[in-house]
């Protein structure tokens, strides 16, 4: 009997130099039997040596009392040491892979051979070979999203912006006009709105034909964008060779200032008759609705340059300058 038991535990040792699961599930078992069945057994055949037939009797009815008592909880620990384990291992790592966690795997048995027809070892395998897909989607997925917020923030760009000079177009104004005026009212900070005209520039497409028209008016917008503050200013071009800026936080004799700067760098080109005018509009400090003082500001803006183009052109008109003109001019 102890030679039997010797050469079992020896294989035992043996079936855990071949890790596997049906191998370490087989250990268990011989180990849960030797326990609760073998020694047991063989206990009370030594015994009987040395105890009469009653008493022998009586240890029988013993051990078979108590393995009925016991067998519902064997049994749970049984289950729970010889299978429990391992689906707890794999449901964690089902719970981090729903977490997210794909970066995990499950450690596989060694011996690929005797792991192949192992049904543990295949679900195992299997959760790894998922993890891997989806970890694999996933960062095909972020990509494809990070590509795809590039190129939606590139259309929104160019929907806003004049392909021609650069700058924004007549939609963004539309929207950061009501925008800036709203935040200006709240903080009680200047705003100025200047639009900007050039002069007898149907003249200069005639003569020097469109393609020079067109590098007159990119090179406007050159000007415009490079006499105003970049993040705080907004320079855009309405379309044709209407253009304009919205000015935040400056007081009138600086905007003043930055409109003259652009006539005057203008006005170093050179082609034909080409010039500015200008008209220049402030915002209410005591107005209360943001989208009736954009639209008053822009109508005031628009009477003021039409004033300067009514007068002689190649001029600024700012508010305190400006005055009705009765006598309209060509355009």
């Amino acid at each position: 009997m102890i030679i039997y038991i010797k050469n079992k535990l020896k294989n035992t040792g043996n079936l855990h130099r071949r890790p596997n699961s049906r191998n370490k599930l087989r250990a268990k078992s011989f180990i849960a039997v030797l326990l609760i069945l073998i020694l047991p057994a063989g206990a009370m055949m030594a015994a009987a040596e040395f105890a009469d037939r009653d008493s022998l009797a009586m240890y029988i009815c013993l051990h078979f009392s108590l393995c009925i008592a016991l067998c519902m909880p064997i049994a749970n620990w049984l289950e729970n040491w010889m299978v429990n384990r391992e689906v707890q291992k794999m449901n964690s790592f089902c719970v981090k892979l729903k977490q997210g966690k794909l970066n995990q795997r499950l450690e596989l048995y060694s011996n690929k051979s005797a792991a192949s027809t192992d049904e543990l070892c295949l679900l195992q395998h299997n959760l790894n070979w998922l993890a891997h897909s989806v970890a694999k989607r996933e960062s095909k997925f972020t990509e494809s999203l990070a590509k795809t917020r590039k190129d939606k923030e590139r259309l929104n760009l160019l929907s806003y912006t004049d392909h021609l000079t650069g700058l924004f177009n007549k939609r963004f104004f539309e929207l950061k006009l009501v925008e800036a005026c709203s935040r200006c009212i709240s903080c009680k900070t200047p705003l100025h709105l200047m639009l900007i005209d050039c002069d007898h520039f149907k003249e200069v497409n005639d003569i020097y034909g469109h393609q020079e028209g067109d590098r007159i008016l990119a090179e406007l917008g050159r000007i415009i964008s490079s006499s105003v503050r970049g993040g705080t200013d907004f320079p855009f071009r309405f379309g044709g060779d209407e253009f304009g800026a919205i000015l935040v936080g400056v007081d009138s004799t600086r905007c003043e200032q930055i409109a003259e700067r652009i006539r005057d760098r203008f006005a170093q080109i050179k082609l034909g008759r080409a010039s500015l005018s200008i008209g220049i509009s402030k915002l209410c400090y005591q107005a209360m609705d943001p989208e009736t003082e954009a639209e008053q500001l822009v109508a005031a803006a628009d009477k003021a340059l039409y004033f300067a183009k009514n007068t002689g052109r190649d001029k600024i008109i700012s508010p305190a300058q400006y005055k009705e003109s009765p006598q309209p001019c060509d355009p």
